[in-house]
């Protein structure tokens, strides 16, 4: 893979420009007509019982993972009917156990194997059973820890921002560790030479806790992985395949300004792929939507780009709202997937907007159900 990887810093001269002062044009669509919609409703009983915290963590084709970060719980649904397969809670402090489940939970259906990301990572079968730990700090900085390949995981280091400790940031924050043991199996060919932050240290009586943006950065594109890096002026895809690929560069740089405008991904498909942009101001008591747009692969056009939801966005008056996917779980290419609570389900079946198999699973929720998950396969 070494020989794949290209710098981040060349071979971007070529790339389509995505110009943060330029008006772009506006492109609306509606979800309902670009994707096919299933839902599948996970169980409820009174000991299958989701909190609003519960996350969507990965669909694949025989499964659905999901997990209590704080309580520890992990559920894993049948992905056909949604019925429980396991569920198993292995908060504690011993060698096998974890405390809490910080960086999210991992799913290789391929292995049948869970990987929960802690103090260290915890691998489990799918059925709770204790296996192995991977010795990798989880709690002495940020990271995020994605399934990259049948033998590895991907892991970005974030910036370190506690005080007397900033050194440890590293300039070269991308690399693929073993599945197996832990062990490094290569820095990827990312290296920026300034890295930047989406928090920054506040001072609270003789106590520190970070002020932070929360946004999406290198997300599933099915086994692909899109990284889109606020300290970054190129957006690359990383592919166990094809290696690391430069895809679409940015102007003005990320270096240029003081705020600085940030772009985000939020989803993409083999169509187009749609990002988000923001000031990185700490100052800022602004708010309100994030301005998305879509670069398309084919026509190498940028616009702004409004996804409209037709059965779960409508407003009182009768206008749509933008769907927007969150931070999409692990799952195949061209899928996203979603969890809708059930009280949102009953409502939309009561006014008649639902699609797919919508109907036939809304009619048989009440109001206490677990949420339902909605599958979306874009065309």
């Amino acid at each position: 893979m070494g020989s794949q990887v290209v710098s981040s810093q060349s071979k971007t001269g070529d790339l389509p420009v995505f110009d943060f002062s330029k008006d772009y044009p506006q492109t609306k669509m509606r979800l309902q007509e670009i994707a096919d919609i299933e839902y599948v409703p996970l169980e409820t009983t009174d000991d299958i019982l989701l909190s609003g915290m519960a996350s969507l963590s990965a669909v694949t084709d025989k499964y659905i993972l999901v997990h209590e970060f704080q309580r520890g719980d992990i559920f894993v649904f049948d992905r056909k009917t949604g019925k429980l397969y396991s569920h198993f809670n292995h908060k504690g402090s011993s060698g096998m156990e974890y405390t809490w489940i910080k960086n999210g939970t991992l799913l290789d259906e391929k292995k049948e194997e869970i990987y929960v990301c802690s103090q260290y990572i915890f691998v489990y079968s799918l059925k709770g059973e204790y296996r192995r730990t991977l010795k990798i700090n989880g709690f002495g900085h940020g990271m995020k820890i994605l399934n990259f390949d049948d033998e590895s995981l991907l892991i970005y280091d974030d910036v370190t921002i506690v005080p007397g400790r900033e050194k440890e940031t590293t300039k070269d924050p991308y690399r693929l560790v073993s599945k197996k043991d832990g062990s490094l199996i290569s820095v990827l060919d990312i290296h920026f030479s300034k890295r930047y932050s989406n928090a920054i240290i506040q001072k609270d009586g003789n106590m520190y806790r970070p002020y932070q943006f929360s946004y999406l950065h290198n997300m599933h594109y099915g086994q692909d992985l899109v990284i889109m890096d606020i300290s970054s002026d190129t957006l690359f895809l990383l592919s166990p395949n094809k290696g690391l690929t430069p895809i679409l560069t940015r102007k003005p740089s990320v270096h240029a300004s003081e705020p600085r405008n940030i772009w985000t991904p939020f989803f993409t498909i083999d169509k187009f792929i749609q990002f988000g942009t923001f000031l990185l101001d700490f100052n800022s008591k602004g708010g309100g939507p994030m301005p998305t747009f879509m670069y398309d692969f084919k026509t190498g056009e940028i616009s702004k780009l409004s996804i409209l939801d037709a059965e779960l966005g409508v407003k009182p008056w009768g206008s749509l709202d933008e769907w927007g996917p969150g931070s999409t779980p692990s799952i195949a290419k061209n899928m996203a997937a979603e969890m809708i609570q059930a009280s949102s389900m009953i409502e939309a079946y009561q006014k008649k907007r639902l699609v797919g198999n919508g109907n036939e699973v809304a009619k048989k929720l009440v109001e206490d159900d677990n949420p339902v998950v909605r599958i979306l396969k874009f065309k």
